[in-house]
């Protein structure tokens, strides 16, 4: 239980970090989702569960700390965590690379998502050429950050159904 509780709060503190960090600087076409790879971590290692835990949490908290509309951000993490959780039986993360490929292919996932739900509820893509121009660098940069994650998360060896 302390080993989940850890993983959460390295989590917010990794995004809180990255809002406060790239603020300042002018590089947002490298700005990776720090957010996704615990999320797809939760689902695949931990359970439903806890990826819904983890999904809900991360996206209050990018809503809290981002300009985007309200509830973008909590749709788009719950559309990882229902992505993640439907591949959960179908696929089998055998290395961190393959876990790699998975966080960047879902972080294209939820950009397309994030368009969608643009379409949806205001009926335009105003803002399509900023999200494609960023989505790709973004993608990789979450791939590459996830590679540490993966590795001190399974350094931690947290297990399902797992006692402290």
């Amino acid at each position: 239980m302390i080993k989940r509780l850890f993983c959460l709060a390295l989590g917010l503190f990794l995004i809180a970090f990255e809002s406060a960090f790239f603020s300042f600087l002018p590089i947002d076409f490298a700005k990776p989702d720090v957010a996704v790879p615990f999320i797809v971590y939760a689902v695949f290692f931990l359970g439903p569960v806890e990826g819904l835990i983890a999904s809900v949490l991360f996206g209050f908290s990018q809503e809290l700390l981002s300009a985007a509309p309200a509830g973008s951000m909590l749709f788009t993490k719950i559309a990882v965590f229902l992505g993640s959780s439907f591949l959960r039986h179908h696929l089998y993360i055998e290395s961190r690379y393959t876990f790699s490929l998975l966080s960047t292919g879902f972080v294209v996932f939820e950009s397309i998502v994030f368009l969608a739900l643009g379409v949806v509820a205001k009926g335009e893509l105003r803002n399509i050429f900023n999200v494609s121009v960023y989505t790709l660098p973004a993608a990789i940069f979450t791939g590459m950050l996830s590679l540490p994650i993966y590795t001190l998360l399974q350094h931690l060896k947290i297990r399902h159904l797992e006692g402290t």
